[in-house]
């Protein structure tokens, strides 16, 4: 087995791999959420019939998980992908020995410290979603809900999962490709003469992040979290990538200031001829 193999495989690999298997058990239903209680009013007419009034900001309609606009399935597939994707692109075309093992072994810290975190969090607090009413099966009758799974699921609003894992790991995929680019600047050859096009490849670096963006975006759209659940996981999402990236990588400007002198005439010379030409 070639040596690159051999880091990628190794027994660091594999002892990651386990405990990120470990906290991915917790998106298993093992753990109940805190019940917090259903949240109602009694009012009594004036024939001392009493009524119960819901909450409105928890009275939206439920919308099935194959329904959504970013179903769980989804969810996971970009999650994985994209960054697999990105790690083998970068591999073919700017191979450095170890960097395939650090993002490998970075990314999976950092899925595993996510959902860690979040199912925590959720099942510690117990905050209703917007559908609450309409997912557990809410009777007005009896004042209380009727469907047990859907119970559960309903209080685990805070913080939201989808923003907390989509964050992970598009920022993680961003940092790594954000590293690449500013190692070194990129030019492109056009019928004006040599273009630095360096912008262009940053904004295609942080493209994993946008779609986090969206991903997180589309939870507010159809009533599954509240900002508050949206910003609170992107932000658990964002401080684990972030954090496990600089364990495993040097800051990104850092790297682009040390590979770039500003003040000899020379280097700036050396640095154009060996900036990565596009034909």
């Amino acid at each position: 087995m070639p040596l690159e193999n051999r880091v990628i495989f190794g027994r660091d690999t594999l002892l990651i791999g386990i405990f990120t298997f470990s906290c991915l058990l917790l998106e298993l239903p093992l753990l109940h959420p805190y019940d917090r209680p259903i949240p109602m009013q009694l009012v009594t007419l004036s024939n001392g019939t009493s009524v119960v009034l819901k909450e409105l900001s928890l009275d939206n309609p439920y919308i099935p998980s194959h329904q959504q606009i970013c179903p769980t399935a989804l969810l996971v597939a970009l999650c994985v992908l994209v960054p697999l994707g990105v790690l083998g692109a970068v591999t073919c075309w700017a191979p450095k020995p170890g960097e395939a093992a650090s993002f490998l072994r970075g990314f999976m810290l950092t899925v595993a410290c996510t959902v860690f975190l979040t199912d925590l969090i959720k099942n510690y607090i117990g905050y209703w979603r917007p559908y609450l009413y309409d997912e557990c099966g809410f009777d007005p009758v009896t004042r209380a809900c009727t469907l047990p799974a859907g119970t559960a699921e309903a209080h685990k609003s805070f913080p939201s999962g989808h923003a907390s894992l989509s964050f992970s790991s598009m920022l993680f995929t961003s940092l790594f490709l954000l590293r690449k680019v500013t190692a070194q600047p990129m030019k492109m050859k056009t019928c004006l003469g040599v273009q630095d096009c360096t912008n262009v490849a940053l904004l295609v670096a942080l493209s994993p992040v946008m779609l986090a963006f969206w991903i997180a975006s589309s939870r507010v759209r159809e009533n599954d979290h509240h900002p508050a659940d949206i910003c609170f996981g992107s932000f658990i999402g964002s401080a684990w990538a972030v954090f496990w990236y600089l364990r495993y990588f040097c800051a990104t400007w850092r790297c682009a200031e040390m590979s770039i002198s500003p003040s000899s005439e020379d280097t700036h010379r050396d640095d154009e001829d060996d900036a990565i030409m596009i034909p």
